[in-house]
């Protein structure tokens, strides 16, 4: 009887600890769709309603870009984002299943991308492999240099450069700000369980070091680390309009350490010759593939024959785009039926090919 009574007290308690957990998380609630300013980066607070304690650093995280056109975010998207950003996105609550991006065009991004260009170009311009910045208290740590050690900033090193094993030698950089690399250092007569609580390949990445004297925990600390690629850019040499040609006048080659989720958006250096320009880039910006002219499939005000599959029945309609764009991005687009103001309907779609777009 005893037993049984402790049993379902046992369980009583824990389900008081999840229920608590639950109610500690931070609730991230999805728009349905959002406007935002036209720019190189969308956050989650500009599509979301973000409550809890977390809310300031969640509102904070990248989820896409707003520069290329209508595109749509689903909850699994998001989540990702989170993870990325080096945030627990299993401590998040997601309510909404997608929101639909679009962004709002004008001179005032252009303004705000041209007067940020020299804050940009400081933040990216090389550093050597070990570099301390007074004003931020920063400093790169080449992990080669120290994976393999049994320190706690050796344990870290390997960590991560096995997580980074496809780039080429030399070419990772952790930055770790003072405070966490003082909780790196190690001290005399303890060892050391280093935990990764976030993705590896994210911008920033979380550890927990947990100090022990003996077999007693004499400590624990959360630090972050933000790992740093090696890539060669190209950087406009001057103010370039929407739609020139690049030829080699018009860009120089640098080699930049850049955030992970940056280095995969650099344009290739042999897509440069003879592009065409999507939009226009001020002096100093580092050229990303999006900033390079693609194929128009679909243009603004065409008719498109949309197709929507539903289990083994596929629906075509006639759709009217509401914006340009290229295969492979998700544009908004208006049904319309007979009655032109009355039955019009807004639906977002994938452009698989000229004049034609998939509901997805």
């Amino acid at each position: 009887m005893h037993h049984a009574i402790h049993t379902i007290l046992s369980a009583s308690l824990v389900a008081i600890a999840l229920a608590g957990n639950a109610l500690a998380a931070d609730t991230v609630s999805l728009r349905a769709s959002a406007r935002v300013a036209h720019g190189p980066s969308v956050r989650l607070a500009d599509i979301a309603t973000i409550d809890g304690e977390g809310a300031a650093r969640l509102g904070e995280v990248v989820v896409g870009r707003a520069d290329a056109g209508a595109f749509e975010l689903d909850a699994n998207s998001v989540r990702a984002a989170i993870a990325r950003a080096g945030l627990d996105a299993a401590q998040v609550k997601l309510v909404g299943t997608r929101s639909v991006v679009r962004p709002t065009r004008g001179r005032a991004a252009d303004t705000a991308r041209a007067l940020g260009t020299d804050a940009a170009r400081e933040a990216n311009r090389p550093m050597p492999a070990v570099a301390k910045a007074a004003a931020t208290e920063i400093t790169l740590v080449d992990p080669s240099q120290h994976a393999g050690a049994s320190t706690p900033l050796g344990i870290v090193c390997t960590i991560v450069a096995n997580a980074f094993h496809d780039e080429p030698a030399g070419a990772l950089r952790l930055a770790i700000d003072a405070a966490d690399l003082a909780h790196l250092a190690p001290v005399a007569g303890r060892r050391y369980e280093i935990v990764a609580k976030s993705t590896l390949r994210a911008d920033r990445v979380a550890f927990e070091v947990v100090s022990y004297e003996g077999t007693k925990a004499a400590g624990s600390e959360r630090i972050r680390v933000a790992p740093r690629v090696s890539r060669e850019v190209a950087v406009a040499n001057a103010d370039t309009r929407r739609g020139s040609t690049l030829d080699a006048s018009c860009v120089r080659h640098e080699t930049r350490w850049l955030p992970p989720s940056e280095a995969e958006r650099v344009a290739p250096r042999d897509s440069l010759a003879g592009a065409s320009l999507a939009r226009t880039v001020t002096e100093g910006s580092v050229l990303e593939t999006d900033d390079l002219a693609r194929e128009i499939a679909v243009r603004r005000n065409e008719r498109v024959m949309l197709r929507r599959e539903i289990g083994m029945i596929a629906v075509e309609l006639e759709a009217i785009a509401l914006e340009d764009g290229s295969a492979g991005d998700i544009i908004a687009f208006e049904t319309r039926g007979k009655d032109r103001g009355r039955d019009a309907r807004p639906i977002t779609a994938e452009i698989v090919g000229r004049g034609r777009a998939v509901v997805r």
